[in-house]
Parts: C-alpha cells; structure tokens; sequence
C-alpha cells in the first residue's frame, strides 16, 4: 500500500468512527420562561467514553497528516532546495573561474545555472575569450552543459 493511501483510508475510517462516537453523545434540553415567550436550548455533549475515543482519532488523523505532509511536501522541499544549493555553487565556482583567469576577463560575463546546465551572458573582447569561458564553465565540477550567448566586442 502507498505511503498516502494508508494515511488516507485511516482518515476514512476515523471519520467513520467519529459519526459513530457522536451517537454515544449526551442531550441535554432546557426550556426556560422569558418575558418575550419560551426559550428552548439543545445542549450536546459527549460522553467520558466518547471524548476518549475522539481524542485518540485527533491523534490520529494528526499522525496521518503528518506522515502525507512530511513525505511528500518536504521530500520536494528538500530536493528543490538541494537543486538551488547546488546550482548556486556551481554559480559561484564557474564566476570564479572565469573572473580569476587572465585572457577571460570575466567582469563582463553574467553566470546563471539551472539544474546544472550554466548560461553565459555578457560580452567578450575576442572570439578565443568566448571559447575559453565556455571551456571554464564546461570543465567545472557539478555542470550537465553550457549554453554559451556571449558576443564578442567589435572594435570601432
């Protein structure tokens, strides 16, 4: 059985066993004489037995919850955080790189990484600068690929 089916069909039969538990319940009804005419109050109220019962299905379908919520919502949370985590070391190595390499000059090049694949941006003094920083970007660790969009300066 799946991990949210199981919290599912506990949910099902709490809420089943809670209709039931509501029949084991006190009714209380008051008549009271005002100046304005006749006041009835229906007052319900669960037995010992039936406040017991109802706390341990609160227990539960809380446990169920959380089990549905923990499992599949932070399984997702974990992993997306993981992916921007990661892609922002990548960011940081590739920028570093290229920042750091001489014939790169890489002030001008923007680095932008999305599940491992770096985009290059920017402009480049000479074609050779524009090979190399793909190279850079390519050769670093945790990189799926490159799209390389930077332009190489003309000179007027």
């Amino acid at each position: 059985m799946s991990s949210i089916v199981r919290p599912v069909s506990c949910l099902v039969v709490a809420a089943l066993a809670a209709t039931a538990l509501l029949a084991a319940c006190d009714k209380t009804t008051t008549v009271t004489q005002t100046p304005g005419g006749t006041i009835t109050t229906t007052t319900i109220s669960p037995s010992l037995q039936a406040s017991q019962a109802i706390g341990e299905i609160n227990a539960s379908v809380a446990h169920a919850a959380s089990a549905i919520e923990s499992s599949e919502a932070a399984s997702q949370a974990l992993t997306k955080a993981g992916t921007v985590i990661e892609d922002g070391v990548i960011t940081t190595k590739v920028k570093t790189a290229l920042l750091t390499d001489p014939d790169v000059k890489g002030l001008h090049i923007e680095v932008d990484t999305r599940d491992g694949v770096v985009t290059l941006t920017g402009s480049v003094d000479k074609a050779a600068s524009r090979d190399l920083a793909a190279h850079i970007a390519s050769d670093t660790g945790g990189v799926k690929s490159v799209v390389n969009q930077l332009v190489v300066k003309t000179s007027a």
